[in-house]
């Protein structure tokens, strides 16, 4: 069977470290197999460790990179699964040093108004905590990434990055990212990009458009 979502939960969480318990009626050879994880790669990151109670097997698993799995320790491969809850008489101990929480943030600036195709315009952004580079992209309607990623270094707690307005339509973004921890970031409000003015010749009693248009004075 495919990886199911509700069997995952969080047993112990600190600043750099989460203790996973995952529930499942797979084998566990199944659960090891390349790519079981990869639609939790965003919650499942290296170095955490997953308690895995497949239908064959108690294991503890260490998480690699891109939310693969290690072959882990096996506590019982004989036995049904032991189910673990809020109750449960079964004790994990862990010695880790104390660590000290780091708040850190994003805030985008606003986007300039007024943008027509081919305008070069700046967007800035300010941070709090030690964030030390930010990443800045442009997205479309669809949250597709149409300009960028463009990595920029914070100075004195800010950033900024120019980009060129594309083709006429609403619904672009500009979305700034943490470059170390990516889920400090933020997404602006949309905004639109119109065709630019079009130039007006006066000759006489007439005022002549760019497309040749003429309109009597």
């Amino acid at each position: 069977m495919p990886f199911d979502p509700r069997g995952l939960s969080s047993l112990a969480s600190t600043d750099s470290f989460t203790l996973w318990l995952y529930v499942t009626s797979d084998t566990r050879a199944a659960v090891l197999a390349p790519g079981y994880f990869a639609s939790v790669t965003d919650r499942l990151q290296p170095g955490h460790v997953v308690v895995l109670q497949s239908a064959d097997s108690l294991t503890f698993l260490p998480v690699r990179s891109s939310a693969g799995v290690g072959n882990g320790l096996v506590l019982d491969a004989s036995a049904p699964p032991l189910r673990l809850n809020a109750y449960s008489a079964f004790g994990l101990q862990f010695s880790m040093p104390l660590v000290t929480a780091v708040t850190r943030s994003v805030a985008l600036d606003p986007v300039p108004t007024g943008l027509y195709v081919g305008r070069s315009f700046t967007v800035g952004a300010r941070t709090t905590g030690p964030v030390t580079t930010l990443v800045f992209t442009m997205l479309n309607a669809a949250g597709t990434v149409i300009a960028g990623p463009i990595s920029v270094a914070v100075a004195s707690g800010t950033a900024s990055a120019s980009f060129t307005a594309p083709e006429p339509g609403s619904g672009y973004r500009i979305r700034v990212a943490d470059a170390q921890e990516p889920l400090a970031a933020q997404t602006s409000a949309s905004f639109v990009v119109t065709q630019p003015l079009a130039l007006l010749t006066e000759s006489g009693a007439t005022i002549t458009a760019q497309q040749g248009g003429e309109m009597l004075l």
